[in-house]
C-alpha cells in the first residue's frame, strides 16, 4: 500500500474543515488523499441533523453516503487529485492509530478539533487526544473555525515564498539534538513544500537566582537572549545549507512556550510541535507545550512525535 494522506471524518465541520486541509496537502505532496470513516463497533444509534431527510437507517449507509457526499465533494474541488475512500469497523482511535503507525499507511494523518472561540480556545475530542498521544508519525489537528473563514489552509497556488505565509516551528533547546532534528526535518520539509516562510521559536524563562541579578543589571536578560538566539542560529546553520530556498528566522522569546508559541502563530498556517515518546509503555502521553498549544491556538497544529 502506498503512503498517502489520510484524513477521518465523522461528518462534523470539523472534520470537514479537515478534509479541505488535507486534500491541500496531499496536492503538495503529490500524494493520495485517503477520507476515513470509521464504523464504531459495537454500532451507536444514529441521530442526524433534521436537515438530513431521508436519514440512514443504519450505520453502514450513514458511512457509505458520508465517505461518498464528502468524495465526490472534494474530487470537484480538486480534480487532479487522486481520492479514495475507507470503511473500516471497530474502535475509532484503534483504527486511527494503526492509519499513523503502519509503515505503509498514512504519511501524515489528519483530523478535525472542535473549536469554541479564540479566546477559550478549542475542545479536543477523546479520540484525538488518544490519536495524537500514541501515533508514530505525525498528525495535524484541524480547527473549522479559522479554515472556513479564509485565513488560512491557502490553495498550494497561494502559497509563494513572498507574503505566502508561514510556519513556526517551536523547539525546545534542552532536547536532545535528535529529537531536534526529527523536527527541523519535518519543519523544513513542509516549508520547501509550501514555498512559506519558516519562523523557528524557542521560549524561556530567566531562572529564579537571575531575579536579583535583572532588577540590578537589566542587561542580564538581554545578554541571556542573544546567547540563546546565537545558538538557534547555530542549529540552524546546516539546515539553511540543506535547504537553501526555504526563508528561515530564529526568535527567543520570553515567557511560558504554549502561550508564546499560540501567540507566535497567530497569523501562520501551520503551528508545529514535538511530543516525546514515553520511554516506558504507559499509554498516551503529551507534553505540557503540546497539550497547552492544541487546546488554544486558532491555526492547524502538527504534532510530530520523536525519542
Amino acid at each position: 500500500m502506498t503512503a498517502n494522506v489520510t484524513v477521518g471524518i465523522d461528518g462534523s465541520s470539523e472534520s470537514l474543515a479537515a478534509v479541505e486541509w488535507a486534500a491541500h496537502e496531499a496536492e503538495v505532496r503529490q500524494s493520495t488523499l485517503r477520507i476515513l470513516h470509521v464504523e464504531e463497533w459495537p454500532p451507536l444509534p444514529i441521530v442526524p441533523p433534521p436537515s438530513v431527510i431521508p436519514f440512514p437507517t443504519s450505520p453502514s449507509q450513514w458511512s457509505e453516503e458520508l465517505l461518498r457526499d464528502t468524495a465526490e465533494a472534494t474530487r470537484l474541488r480538486h480534480p487532479q487529485l487522486t481520492v479514495t475512500t475507507a470503511a473500516p469497523a471497530g474502535r475509532p482511535e484503534r483504527i486511527l492509530l494503526a492509519e499513523a503507525n503502519e509503515p505503509d499507511r498514512a504519511e501524515l494523518l489528519v483530523l478535525g478539533s472542535r473549536g469554541l472561540n479564540g479566546a477559550l480556545g478549542f475542545i479536543v475530542g477523546s479520540i484525538s487526544l488518544a490519536v495524537v498521544g500514541a501515533a508514530e508519525r505525525p498528525v495535524v489537528l484541524v480547527r473549522a473555525d479559522r479554515h472556513h473563514s479564509g485565513e488560512s489552509a491557502r490553495a498550494p497556488s497561494e502559497r509563494v515564498p513572498s507574503g505566502g505565509g508561514a510556519l513556526v516551528l517551536g523547539l525546545d533547546l534542552q532536547e536532545p539534538a535528535e529529537s531536534q532534528n526529527v523536527l527541523l526535518d519535518f519543519g523544513f520539509a513542509e516549508a520547501a513544500r509550501r514555498g512559506c516562510t519558516l519562523r523557528v521559536v524557542h521560549a524561556w524563562s530567566l531562572p529564579a537566582q537571575y531575579g536579583y541579578a535583572e532588577i540590578a543589571h537589566p542587561g542580564v536578560g538581554m545578554e541571556i537572549a542573544e546567547h540563546i538566539t546565537k545558538t538557534l542560529d547555530e542549529i540552524l546553520a546546516p539546515w539553511r545549507q540543506r535547504f537553501p530556498a526555504v526563508s528561515v528566522s530564529a526568535k527567543a522569546l520570553v515567557g511560558v512556550p504554549g502561550a508564546q508559541l499560540v501567540y507566535e502563530s497567530a497569523d501562520a498556517d501551520l503551528l508545529v510541535v514535538g511530543r516525546r515518546r514515553p520511554r516506558v509503555p504507559l499509554g498516551p502521553r503529551l507534553g505540557h507545550v503540546a497539550q497547552s498549544v492544541i487546546h488554544h491556538a486558532t491555526v492547524p497544529v502538527v504534532v510530530v512525535p520523536h525519542e
